[in-house]
């Protein structure tokens, strides 16, 4: 409870910090506000109890009526005032501006932890559930945590020691009456409400899944085949009944916190009839007149009880903040890219493994198992084997996207983690099999393989290599045309013409060594050869390294790795291996029809 605590209140501080920084006039005058607003309630209590008393003595000619009117006036003044800067000046500018700047804030700085993070926590499910809540969090931690509820919070602890300050001045005893209930609600809402938001997590993220299935009978790549396989119903089967599912979970759920929550008000609920009945018994005893009498009441039945449940706000909201901060904290402590002291990019670059093993985080299975080689300087290179050997992920390792447990990658002899990021990124133009379709421009997609480059000689250059100019142009808006339906005027393009905007990406900023990651797959193999032939032609004098389970690249490089098992088990020119008879060979037997149509078109 005190870690939590602890947590809370550092938490609590490095928000209002942030709105103190953007704003620090706003924040001085909503404490201003939160301080008068405490302080309006037991100041009501005095003059309520004059209203009435007074107003007696008026009726019954004890009292003249000018000596009457400022307390009239007060008591205009203290009902006008609340609602004005509660409802326009607090809940309404502040609020809106605090959400707001702090919004942006933990966006930014959340956005920047993401730019330092290792990638390798984004193939871990642990790592991947911290970042998802964190980020996911933020923008409910932003709509609700200042200022209502530590302003709001700050306001009903001064209302309520004004007012509690009265009552003891009464009986000291009424204190104990109005306090003891509420610390018991407040407990039991600490008590129950803690993992209430991890439950409601499991629920939303479910409900995420019925969307996308709901998104299945609706959205146009899924209507083709839901078309042509008969698959509506079917469909809407399966919708229907995990639908029904997720009700009766949302009914077991809401009902358990429905008991919950009704003892947690039933606590407070009967505590001002109690308080009555004792200041009723006061009265009659002739110990409070029936101006305090009446005032007392209308705080126990109003004021004081808003207040203390203002103070409450903060326990019941304090289980979903806890676990935001949890989560927060967990985000900012994943560990982040090793930054190397090399900023210098190498015009010619030379790439070795030594003795290379890995395993993916969380698993058992190795799957680079001590790969060594060396590819030197302007080489080209075609990495082959079968799907799951470790093609893909070597290329990972060589990127930076992840570290060997052991064994060392070296750029031109030196360490690979000795480079920077940003000089990494400089270094290798790389085209995924799975490369990003960004809903952006044309030129967009293009220019972000390389931004601090970007130039509009870079830009046409890169184009041309990819032979995308002529597609581009074409396009309505010519290179400003936004890409994808996921916008209004975006415009769709087929996957041939995609690919080549991946490959342009890669040649933006001219980098000396040029990696394709098996981004042919979808292509025939007539197709994927005419590709790679282009693509060797476009990379003359860089260094070059294909990744393929096809072998349509290995006749056009100068040295071929078979990748097996996690290491080199073969390597050498196209003949030398042919007339090795070993796994290459075999492999090329079972493929060499996919490529006869070229070689008869050729001759």
């Amino acid at each position: 409870m005190k870690k939590n605590a602890k947590r809370l209140l550092h938490a609590y501080g490095e928000l209002l910090g942030i709105i103190f920084k953007e704003a620090p006039i706003m924040v001085i005058l909503t404490f201003i506000t939160a301080i008068l607003l405490g302080l309006i309630t037991p100041l009501s209590v005095y003059t309520n109890s004059h209203i009435f008393n007074d107003g007696l003595s008026v009726a019954m000619g004890e009292l003249a009526f000018k000596q009457y009117i400022p307390f009239l006036v007060l008591f205009f003044f203290l009902e006008i005032l609340p609602p004005v800067l509660s409802s326009i000046f607090l809940y309404g500018y502040v609020e809106s501006r605090s959400v707001l700047i702090l919004r942006t804030a933990l966006r930014g700085k959340m956005l920047q932890k993401i730019k330092k993070m290792k990638y390798e926590h984004f193939e871990n499910e642990q790592s991947v559930e911290i970042i998802d809540k964190a980020y996911n969090r933020a923008e409910n931690s932003a709509r609700h945590m200042f200022p209502l509820y530590v302003v709001r919070t700050l306001s009903a602890i001064i209302a309520s020691i004004g007012s509690l300050s009265y009552l003891a001045s009464v009986r000291w005893w009424l204190l104990l009456t109005v306090l003891l209930p509420f610390i018991l609600e407040s407990w039991w809402i600490m008590k129950h409400n803690y993992n209430i938001y991890d439950e409601l997590e499991t629920y939303w993220n479910r409900e995420h899944s019925y969307t996308i299935l709901g998104g299945m009978l609706q959205k146009r790549q899924y209507l083709r085949e839901n078309k042509l396989f008969q698959a509506t119903d079917y469909l809407i089967d399966i919708y229907k009944k995990r639908l029904h599912g997720r009700n009766k979970e949302y009914e077991k759920f809401y009902l358990k916190h429905l008991k919950q929550n009704f003892t947690a008000d039933n606590i407070t609920k009967f505590a001002p009839i109690i308080n009555i009945l004792l200041l009723l018994m006061l009265f009659i005893q002739g110990e409070v007149n029936v101006g305090l009498f009446i005032s007392l009441s209308l705080l126990m039945f109003g004021s004081i009880y808003h207040s203390l449940e203002g103070s409450t706000v903060l326990f019941s909201a304090s289980g979903y903040h806890i676990n935001f901060f949890y989560y927060y904290d967990k985000y900012f402590s994943l560990s982040e890219e090793e930054q190397g002291g090399i900023q210098d990019v190498p015009e010619k670059v030379s790439i070795e493994f030594k003795d290379v093993w890995f395993r993916y985080p969380n698993t058992e299975q190795d799957i680079l198992k001590g790969l060594s080689f060396k590819i030197e300087a302007g080489e080209k290179v075609s990495v082959v084997g079968e799907n799951g050997e470790g093609k893909s992920t070597m290329i990972k390792l060589l990127l930076g996207l992840f570290t060997p447990d052991s064994g060392e990658i070296l750029i031109n002899g030196n360490s690979l983690l000795s480079y920077s990021c940003q000089s990494r990124g400089h270094i290798f133009g790389t085209v995924f099999q799975d490369f990003i379709r960004y809903s952006i421009t044309a030129k967009e997609n293009v220019i972000i393989g390389d931004i601090d480059n970007a130039s509009k000689e870079r830009y046409q250059e890169a184009v041309r290599k990819a032979k995308a100019e002529q597609f581009i142009e074409g396009l309505a808006e010519g290179s400003s045309t936004l890409l994808g339906r996921d916008f209004d005027g975006g415009v769709d393009i087929s996957g041939g013409q995609w690919q080549r905007i991946a490959i342009a990406r890669a040649f933006m900023g001219d980098k000396p060594v040029l990696i394709l990651d098996e981004p042919t797959s979808q292509l025939d193999p007539i197709a994927e050869s005419s590709l790679y032939n282009e693509f060797a032609e476009m990379s003359e004098e860089k260094t070059t390294i294909f990744i393929t389970h096809r072998l349509a690249s290995t006749m056009i490089t100068d040295r071929i790795f078979v990748l097996s098992d996690g290491r080199i088990a073969e390597s050498g020119s196209h003949e030398s291996l042919i007339s090795r008879n070993g796994i290459y060979a075999n492999m090329f037997e079972s493929q060499k029809k996919w490529y006869q149509q070229e070689s008869a078109c050729n001759e």
